[in-house]
């Protein structure tokens, strides 16, 4: 359930943006009536106008369409949820992308072992024929211990059928930090 500001700030937040929008048409409006005005009542006014009267229309817009407290309520939660929804693509993009940068060093250093595909998700990016995909791994760590990494890999179209969740793949694992996984796709594509 969403927290409800308390009242007081709720009526703090309405009298700074209400107070906004009506210093800002003062001031814009005060600046074309008075002869020599100052042009900072311009640059000050315009802005603060807009931006505080775009705040009370939507604020306006909302509590029309929701104008019982519960819907108010159940609009904020739906919001939440579609943002949090929204946020999670973006943020498999950000760490597959980042993931990519040490995959060479990895390669050709890292210590041989294997993972299993736990998670699989497009990362929405793509150079020529590949794919960018998010990757969550349980790779078996050399002490045989299992951890989960989280990972981004380019997929092109020999790969990208044969990677699903519960697929083992050949990895590397970097010695100095483990959470730097690169797959070998050569011996992973042999083992199918």
């Amino acid at each position: 359930m969403v927290d409800e500001p308390s009242r007081i700030s709720t009526w703090t937040l309405r009298v700074v943006v209400y107070g906004g929008a009506v210093t800002g048409l003062a001031l814009s409006a005060a600046a074309f009536v008075v002869d020599d005005a100052p042009l900072w009542w311009v640059l000050v006014g315009a802005p603060l106008a807009v931006c505080c009267g775009l705040l009370v229309f939507v604020w306006l817009r909302f509590r029309l369409r929701h104008r019982s407290p519960e819907a108010r309520r159940r609009a904020v939660e739906a919001m939440a949820a579609r943002r949090d929804t929204v946020g999670r693509p973006l943020e498999r993009s950000r760490i597959a992308k980042r993931a990519t940068r040490h995959k060479k060093p990895v390669l050709v250093a890292g210590v041989p072992t294997t993972a299993v595909v736990q998670f699989l998700a497009s990362a929405h990016r793509a150079s020529q024929f590949r794919h960018l995909v998010y990757l969550e791994l349980e790779v078996v760590g050399p002490d045989g211990a299992r951890y989960l990494v989280k990972t981004g890999e380019y997929l092109d179209a020999s790969s990208a059928g044969s990677v699903a969740p519960g697929r083992v793949l050949q990895v590397k694992v970097d010695p100095v930090d483990p959470d730097r996984v690169a797959v070998d796709w050569e011996r992973s594509l042999r083992l199918t």
